[in-house]
């Protein structure tokens, strides 16, 4: 099915860009001689041995990070769309500035540098706060809206999300070091567990329809009913009867595995 990569392609981006930025993070801490994270901050390592590593990490983590939003916004319709708007777009704007965290310090005019540097550095955290805050309100509203019908997240990811204000709010008053790194872990491991949900999830181009992939069997049975039922109305060359087609050789494909 051409279609079935490039519908999903957005959440491996959010998935892999996640994972990146934080084993980039983690080994330049590593790499760098005697840094502790209980007293120096994430961003003191841009200006160690290992800063090349930490820049990849950020760049590449921001920028998968914008199409995954997008993706999880389209996941996300029919609950409440104003706050589904606001959330992507300050999701998008915190990605860039996640971003914008990477560039590497000039020496020439760090001072200059270090007041850009604080901006988006803040702008990334409370700007993950915030959209963190209104995706898991959209994920704890969805089991109770009649007309969405998009992956099932679990309350519990939609509770530690509301969660991650708290030390959001330490950090900012503290700028605490240790709370630092507690918040970067919290931020991205909800963004990969959001993915991890998605993926669980096969969306298959026809409005309404996902399934696990222990239900693919009941998926396939009930795709070939459909399609047969088109065929005894002579409706086999109907766009939906492709489709189904197309869904009925992925799942035989899957199934057979």
């Amino acid at each position: 099915m051409p279609a079935k990569l490039g519908y999903r392609l957005e959440c491996y981006f959010g998935l892999i860009g996640a994972l990146i930025l934080v084993s980039c993070v983690i080994v330049a801490a590593f790499l760098t001689p005697g840094y502790d994270p209980r007293v120096d901050t994430v961003s003191s390592l841009g200006y160690g041995i290992a800063k090349s590593l930490f820049s990849i990490g950020f760049v590449i983590g921001g920028s998968l990070g914008i199409p995954f939003f997008i993706y999880l916004e389209r996941e996300l319709e029919n609950i409440k769309e104003v706050v589904r708007r606001l959330a992507t777009g300050v999701s998008i704007l915190t990605s860039t500035c996640v971003a914008l965290v990477g560039i590497i310090p000039d020496e020439t005019y760090i001072e200059i540098f270090l007041i850009f540097h604080v901006f988006v550095a803040s702008i990334a955290f409370i700007g993950s706060g915030i959209y963190i805050t209104l995706y898991s309100y959209l994920m704890y509203k969805a089991p109770k809206t009649k007309l969405y019908a998009g992956p099932k997240f679990k309350k519990v990811l939609a509770y530690y999300g509301f969660c991650i204000n708290i030390p959001v709010v330490l950090f900012m008053v503290s700028w605490s070091a240790i709370i630092e790194w507690f918040l970067f872990f919290l931020i991205f491991t909800w963004v990969i567990v959001s993915a991890l949900t998605l993926l669980k999830f096969r969306y298959f181009n026809i409005a309404g329809v996902y399934y696990r992939k222990s239900k693919y069997p009941e998926a396939l049975k009930r795709f070939q009913e459909a399609s047969d039922i088109l065929k005894s109305l002579n409706l086999d060359h109907d766009p939906i009867a492709q489709t189904l087609q197309e869904n009925i050789e992925y799942l035989k494909s899957k199934v057979k595995k």
